[in-house]
């Protein structure tokens, strides 16, 4: 499946602000939010995004999956937006369970407990059902995002799709566990701080069913001429609430039958 392109045919790629996001990133420092002087709607966003992707996969990145953003009406109304937002993964952020992490990489860290979905085959919409991507999947993990807004002041949704939705890194727990007989939305998640308890959820908080984001996925990105690959990670968006740790913290989450995933903050 594509990996690269995306931008044909998109609406003028705003090139000033793909390398003010390229520097914000290698300087760690913040933006300001770029919808406060260019107008951005999805398209243009995502033309962005896509034309970001391509500069780093030319300095040697590697795309190895992708995310999906914004999976909750709690999240869209934060940041003005009324729909899930999709952006990839990097192979340099992809890190084992119980890492410890440098807090000082991040210009504004939060954590995401997540459901992780690695494909067993290629996906690629458009008319992918939460019972196609079910049978495309090799198994999940249980995951932490950590995540990194780069925006001074208050971002839109537009302005996180062009900005790769806030992707820095992600944690990824054991073991694989096969989804086939499971009924995603009732898995529980106990997501802990330091060892107590910051929030008890289930999975049915991401669209209902992390499998319905995994097919939104698939579907936006055949939608702008992508696809989800086998081999492919896909990140199916925030379980809980978002965690904001500092250098010394740790947080773990504990999921009903996919494991534990955990990270600690130095």
């Amino acid at each position: 499946m594509s990996r690269g392109g995306g931008a044909a045919g998109a609406p003028p790629v705003l090139d000033a602000l793909v390398h003010e996001l390229l520097a914000a990133r290698a300087e760690r420092r913040a933006l300001p939010p770029p919808s406060a002087t260019h107008p951005l709607d999805a398209a243009r966003a995502y033309a962005v995004q896509d034309r970001l992707r391509e500069a780093l996969v030319a300095g040697g990145e590697r795309v190895v999956g992708w995310k999906a953003g914004l999976t909750s009406k709690a999240a869209q109304a934060a940041f003005g937006y009324d729909a899930p937002v999709c952006g990839f993964l990097l192979a340099s952020g992809i890190l084992p369970n119980r890492s410890e992490v440098e807090a000082a990489r991040f210009v504004g860290l939060a954590v995401e407990a997540e459901v992780c979905f690695v494909l067993a085959r290629d996906l690629a919409g458009p008319g992918v059902t939460a019972a196609a991507a079910r049978g495309a999947v090799a198994g999940a993990l249980p995951a932490l995002e950590l995540i990194d807004v780069r925006y001074a002041g208050k971002p839109t949704g537009t302005d996180l799709i062009a900005d790769d939705v806030a992707s820095h890194a992600v944690v990824l727990g054991a073991p694989l566990t096969d989804v086939a007989p499971l009924d995603l939305a009732l898995e529980g998640l106990v997501y802990e701080l330091n060892g107590a308890v910051a929030a008890t959820n289930t999975a049915a908080e991401v669209m209902g069913d992390p499998l319905n984001a995994l097919a939104w996925v698939a579907n936006h990105l055949g939608a702008r001429g992508l696809g989800l690959a086998a081999g492919d990670l896909v990140m199916s968006g925030s379980v809980s609430l978002l965690l904001r740790p500092k250098a010394g913290d740790t947080v773990r989450a504990q999921f009903t039958r996919l494991g534990s995933v955990s990270a600690r903050f130095a």
